[in-house]
């Protein structure tokens, strides 16, 4: 329900689509914010599984860099859930940051090793990266079979720019601040 309608989805519509009550919902997680951290904490899983793997298994790092974000996209992945917005207000769990850097570590890892090989072009940042899953994940008035088939279309496109060969980029990507800031307090911009 939240990557299909953001996280103004009813508790009432994340209850049905659970075949549970609301009640059940609320007895699990406390509040709203509570459940939208577990399936945030879920979703860095899904991240940090994927880019250990990539590594392990991929030892072409433009490879691993695809298969990466290849897979984060895919059906059902719920990538979009992990980025901003967040609460500003709400208080994250430690397992909620510990996986949180976990992922900016790993991706870091896979985005250094593709520019290493001079296959990524130097002016991208794993923050970049992180960045066009949001805006390669948008909700759209469709299904989410023909949604996967878009975000697949629009990566193997985004794809080609991300190659070491194109032309420089017009002016600079997300720094760490602006990153942290998007994290914290994206409710407010």
């Amino acid at each position: 329900m939240f990557a299909e309608q953001g996280f103004a989805a009813p508790m009432s519509e994340v209850a049905k689509r659970a075949g549970v009550g609301v009640a059940s919902v609320y007895r699990r997680y406390p509040s709203k914010q509570d459940l939208v951290e577990q399936v945030r904490i879920a979703s860095f899983r899904l991240l940090v599984e994927e880019a250990e793997a990539a590594r392990a298994e991929e030892p072409d790092p433009w490879r691993a860099l695809v298969r990466f974000m290849s897979r984060c996209l895919r059906a059902g992945s719920g990538i979009g859930t992990v980025l901003p917005p967040m609460d500003a207000q709400h208080t994250y769990s430690v397992e909620f940051r510990d996986l949180q850097q976990r992922v900016a570590e790993l991706l870091e890892e896979i985005v250094e090793a593709a520019q290493q090989a001079g296959q990524l072009r130097r002016d991208v940042s794993w923050m970049d990266v992180l960045m066009l899953f949001k805006h390669l994940n948008p909700r759209l008035p469709t299904s989410e079979a023909r949604r996967a088939e878009l975000r697949a279309r629009y990566l193997a496109l985004v794809l080609q720019g991300l190659r070491a060969d194109g032309p420089p980029l017009p002016g600079p990507g997300l720094d760490r601040a602006e990153w942290q800031a998007l994290c914290d307090n994206f409710a407010r911009i």
